[in-house]
């Protein structure tokens, strides 16, 4: 019975390493979604739509917690860290909203 449970594990655990070397490109991705979303959700939030801060957390809040946050009220833009991933939305107009930066 042991025997068993050790082949399905291992057969279980070469299934999910082939997995992930097969979609790699998406996975790699994950981390800069997290600071991204926030970042841009909270640009819109606040200068957009013009809520309060805490409403725009509550609003951008997500699963994954994020690790700093920079509001830049003069420049109007949002800096997000999140799972080791830096993200910048800027503020453009009313009509075209958030965009986010490239670095």
């Amino acid at each position: 019975m042991k025997r068993k449970i050790s082949v399905i594990l291992a057969l279980l655990f070469l299934f999910l390493l082939f997995w992930a070397q097969w979609n790699w490109k998406h996975l790699s991705s994950f981390p800069s979604i997290i600071s991204s979303f926030y970042s841009k959700e909270y640009c819109s939030c606040y200068f957009v739509v013009e809520l309060s801060e805490e409403q725009c957390h509550d609003f951008a809040r997500q699963w994954v917690p994020i690790s700093e946050f920079k509001l830049d009220k003069e420049n109007k833009s949002v800096t997000v860290k999140g799972l080791g991933r830096s993200n910048t939305a800027k503020f453009q107009s009313k009509e075209y909203g958030c965009t986010l930066l490239n670095d």
